[in-house]
């Protein structure tokens, strides 16, 4: 399998969240979509990764630390608004399926069209499946045989097809 690169990066992130910003989703209020988009950790260290991203040159944290000082220079109401408590920063680091840490890629390249690459993953899971956590909002419960690949860093991304 081909490993990651930043040229597989796609639009759909961003276009996700000018479409949210931009009330396309209906009655839902801005509020609404943020929670929708944010229902858990796993949700929410992707996001924050991306927006990590966004301010530095597309370039994910080096590591934990780095990527901890990040969360904690960030604008306290934003992050209640996504539900973090701005106090409790560790406590995003934990998933609430299994009580266990998050294993995270750090240092992954991304880019302003958005990108589909899975950063943050489950360390148990639950009945042989984990959860992977991918730049682009998707969540998805994987195998050991794709979850090994996907912290390596190999992956297909889906392309598009037209009808």
């Amino acid at each position: 399998m081909p490993t990651i690169r930043s040229s597989r990066c796609r639009p759909l992130l961003i276009l996700s969240i000018c479409a949210a910003l931009a009330g396309c989703f209906g009655s839902k209020s801005p509020e609404a979509v943020l929670a929708s988009v944010n229902k858990n950790n796993i949700q929410r260290l992707a996001n924050l990764y991306f927006s990590y991203q966004m301010k530095h040159e597309w370039e994910g944290p080096s590591d934990e630390a780095e990527f901890k000082q990040f969360l904690a220079d960030f604008n306290p109401e934003k992050l209640t608004r996504i539900g973090i408590d701005p106090a409790a920063i560790d406590d995003l680091f934990v998933n609430e399926r299994d009580g266990q840490p998050f294993k995270i890629r750090y240092s992954v390249t991304g880019s302003m069209m958005g990108c589909s690459e899975p950063v943050i993953f489950e360390a148990e899971g639950a009945d042989g499946k984990r959860m992977v956590g991918f730049l682009n909002m998707e969540q998805r419960e994987v195998d050991e045989a794709e979850y090994n690949d996907l912290w390596a860093g190999k992956f297909e991304p889906a392309v598009p097809t037209r009808e």
